[in-house]
């Protein structure tokens, strides 16, 4: 399996295993409900087992050193992290936990993950504690990503891992030029909303005044009740800072299209 690690190779650094102490919502993470071994790590977020299966850590994405165009910085991260995830599952039978969609499009078990199937040696947690990855949603497996959100932020303050240089900057929503060289990227984007466009089939947050040009985040009109089940009045964006996460696409401009909640922050007071 090209770019893999084997297990054998790699020595155990045992006080890389426990996170700090961190703020729980009663449900997560998940207690785990099965038992498996590891046969090796691919990259920052994804195992092989040993019975044939491929795990991809529900929550969180890692550097990838296969992405197009990957920087020097991109490609050491991605080592990084697949190294510090191989130490943290060597020599340790892994609990999994399933929620949501089981599966993705490539066929992989999307769960949590836990060194000897104890919840609180929480695989997601640890990348991201130690800022080897980001907290992602997934649109049909969301389930614990505000508390690496938490966590997230708490790697970010202290400029740990990617965090410290131009990987983990938060792009600035004013800056269109830029955001389009991120096309095809995850980022996270941080700006004043301008104004708030409601059309028959999507609304738009508009970080500009030229839609022809400046970054613009959407939402579906089907997916709008998931953002006001959590509290987030789209309407009553206008004026408000926010930062917003996920695919960086073009449509006139560049744009991130917001399925989930979760890829919503306020920031600030209003």
């Amino acid at each position: 399996m090209r770019g893999t690690i084997a297990l054998a190779t790699l020595t155990l650094s045992a006080g890389a295993l426990v996170p700090p102490a961190w703020g729980e919502a009663l449900d997560c993470p998940p207690q785990p409900n099965e038992r498996v071994r590891v046969s090796e790590v691919i990259d920052g977020d994804t195992i092989a087992l040993e019975d044939g299966r491929i795990v991809r850590l529900v929550g969180i994405l890692a550097p990838k050193a296969e992405l197009s165009g990957a920087s020097e910085e991109e490609r050491r991260f991605a080592k990084a992290a697949q190294e510090a995830l191989a130490r943290a599952v060597r020599g340790s039978d892994l609990g999994l936990a399933t929620s949501g969609g089981r599966h993705d499009r490539h066929g992989r078990l999307l769960a949590h993950a836990f060194i000897a199937g104890d919840r609180h040696r929480w695989l997601q947690g640890l990348m991201i504690d130690q800022g080897l990855a980001r907290a992602h949603a997934a649109v049909d497996n969301s389930r614990c990503v505000r508390v690496l959100l938490d966590r997230e932020a708490v790697a970010r303050a202290a400029s740990r891992g990617l965090w410290a240089g131009p990987l983990g900057q938060v792009r600035a929503a004013e800056a269109p030029e830029e955001l389009a060289e991120e096309v095809g990227r995850y980022a996270i984007v941080e700006g004043r909303v301008i104004s708030v466009g409601e059309r028959p089939q999507r609304t738009y947050l508009n970080f500009g005044t030229y839609w022809s040009e400046d970054f613009t985040a959407f939402v579906d009109r089907r997916d709008v009740q998931r953002f006001t089940d959590e509290g987030f009045v789209l309407g009553d964006l206008e004026g408000r800072r926010v930062r917003v996460r996920g695919w960086v696409g073009e449509d006139r401009g560049p744009v991130i299209h917001m399925k989930r909640p979760e890829q919503l922050e306020l920031v600030g007071e209003e």
